[in-house]
């Protein structure tokens, strides 16, 4: 398992365009990924679970990814994450 801070970037709540963005550049690996705070946790494929990701109180979140490309599916949901919301890489 792969684990990371994030911090997450752009606007919150994010806009319907970059949260199925983001779970569908999460879809393309075999990993699960999953986001963290002190809320709970948020299925990071799933376009609801990124949704819910604009109540949070707070930016920072902890980014896990298990499977066998954990460490790809990491590094590109952190960037995407992490990017202002502009050309959010898919």
């Amino acid at each position: 398992m792969v684990s990371r801070k994030v911090i997450l970037g752009g606007a919150l709540p994010f806009d319907a365009q970059r949260a199925q963005q983001l779970a569908s550049l999460a879809n393309t690996f075999a990993s699960s990924i999953i986001l963290q705070d002190s809320r709970g946790t948020f299925n990071g494929k799933s376009l609801l679970g990124i949704l819910s990701l604009g109540k949070l109180s707070g930016r920072e979140m902890t980014l896990m990814a298990e499977g066998r490309d954990e460490l790809q599916a990491a590094q590109a949901m952190a960037a995407a994450l992490e990017a202002d919301g502009v050309g959010v890489p898919s």
